[in-house]
């Protein structure tokens, strides 16, 4: 049987630690190829075993790729969208990582062939360093996938995706495109915004010098999202403009409430910080239940890959062998297996 591939197309932080969470798999029967502008990028994403295969273009990157994976800044994503379009092959998964949903399930729409599958995709996962060099297989452990498919992609696409995110530790999430972008803005993109503005304001007075000797783990924590990919930084502010700035305003609204209460001083002070307190220990403590596709129940991540890359085969090696488990084998084993075109040697 001719090996299987998984394409990585963008070979920092995200899809480098996606390659290295889809290698370590035992017994994998697909091959990863990677590709990235930058090819030192995808050489280093090799080198630390990410990638099996290292190519310099778009046709030899979906050449013969059962699922791709765009790892790229979103405007990015765009180009790469409509540049490899042509070379997609009918029935290809098509996913992608990208920090704002709403304009490319847009352009995959647009740019796209009716008989690919595109599932959005969004790890609520990373660092502030990026690159290849920092990336980890363990990078999306615990952590929300974010699922926003399209209308077009059929229910196994659906699941391949939903194996793909189980088997690197995460949880999926089906949300739609647009109330994506408007949370995402709240709890990604504004925090970017403010770690930005934090350490702008700071350094940029005039007792930063000793400001910065003060700087402990509350300041460098709350930067932390300024050393960010710039790069990046700019595709989720260009795609997702109108919710960012609706949540500055929101922000903005926030801090005129809380200076307005260390202004009165004693209690206020007290009562917003003990309930903001305790609505975030609840939070904590209480982590919401995550939604999937109606109709779709999330498969073992073994399912959904065993089906991408064996194809039909692997429902009947799966029936076959829930059976077995459920009956003690008897003589007439062969004869079943036989039936069902099963090749021990598989």
């Amino acid at each position: 049987m001719a090996q299987s591939r998984i394409t990585i197309i963008g070979t920092g932080l995200i899809g480098t630690s996606i390659g290295l969470g889809l290698a370590k798999r035992e017994g994998r029967q697909y091959e990863i190829i990677g590709a990235d502008r930058d090819r030192s990028s995808a050489k280093t994403a090799k080198k630390l075993g990410a990638i099996d295969k290292e190519v310099g273009s778009l046709e030899e990157a979906v050449e013969g790729a059962g699922l791709v994976i765009l790892a790229t800044p979103v405007m990015a994503a765009r180009q790469i969208l409509q540049d490899a379009a042509k070379y997609f092959a009918a029935g290809v998964v098509i996913t992608d990582v990208c920090s704002t949903k709403a304009d490319i399930m847009r352009w995959a729409q647009e740019f796209l062939p009716e008989n690919v599958n595109f599932i959005g995709g969004h790890p609520m996962a990373g660092k502030e360093k990026s690159g290849p060099d920092a990336a980890t297989p363990d990078l999306f452990k615990g952590a929300t996938w974010a699922m926003t498919p399209s209308p077009r992609a059929d229910e196994r696409a659906v699941g391949v995706v939903l194996g793909l995110i189980e088997s690197l530790g995460a949880t999926a999430l089906y949300i739609d495109p647009s109330e994506h972008d408007q949370y995402a803005a709240a709890v990604s993109h504004l925090p970017l915004v403010v770690s930005v503005a934090l350490f702008r304001m700071v350094r940029d007075s005039q007792g930063w010098e000793d400001a910065s000797l003060l700087a402990g783990p509350g300041f460098r924590d709350l930067t932390r999202l300024a050393s960010g990919d710039p790069t990046m930084s700019r595709d989720i502010m260009i795609t997702n403009r109108e919710a960012v700035l609706h949540w500055i305003t929101r922000l903005q609204t926030e801090l005129t409430t809380i200076k307005e209460a260390i202004q009165t001083g004693h209690e206020p002070v007290y009562d917003l910080f003990r309930s903001t307190q305790f609505d975030r220990d609840t939070f904590i403590a209480n982590p919401p239940e995550r939604r999937v596709p109606e109709g779709v129940a999330p498969p073992s991540a073994q399912d959904a890959m065993g089906r991408l890359f064996v194809g039909g085969l692997y429902d009947k090696l799966k029936e076959a062998t829930d059976r077995l488990s459920a009956n003690p084998p008897k003589p007439d084993e062969a004869k079943l297996k036989r039936e069902l075109g099963i090749d021990d040697r598989l």
